[in-house]
């Protein structure tokens, strides 16, 4: 099973790869490129984090993961009607991630 941080660091690595891959001539592309390029930042930021080395992380973290293969598979597949919602979806899974890196409510003993 892979850890949380190493799910990060997938995601991120999926990412880019979408963003790499962006049809520019897609009306939306430069949107979509700002919302992964914010994804992208904000986990390099927390990655290495204590979260990343807990179990807690492990679910919301591939949960993301997920949605990012999803969203790579689209892009790939220049699916572009579906892209919009599927990001969307990476967008709510990596805010919860972000939350949960947070631990607010969190007392460590």
């Amino acid at each position: 099973m892979l850890s949380g941080q190493e799910l990060l660091v997938d995601a991120v690595v999926i990412c880019r790869e979408i963003a790499a891959g962006l049809d520019s001539k897609e009306r939306s592309s430069q949107e979509w490129d700002t919302s992964l390029t914010e994804i992208i930042d904000k986990f390099e930021e927390l990655s290495g984090t204590f979260f990343f080395k807990t179990m807690p992380s492990i679910p919301a973290t591939r949960t993301c993961q997920r949605d990012a293969k999803a969203l790579l598979e689209l892009g790939s597949g220049q699916r572009w009607d579906e892209f919009g919602p599927a990001l969307a979806q990476l967008i709510l899974s990596a805010q919860s991630v972000i939350e949960k890196a947070g631990m607010k409510g969190t007392t460590l003993t």
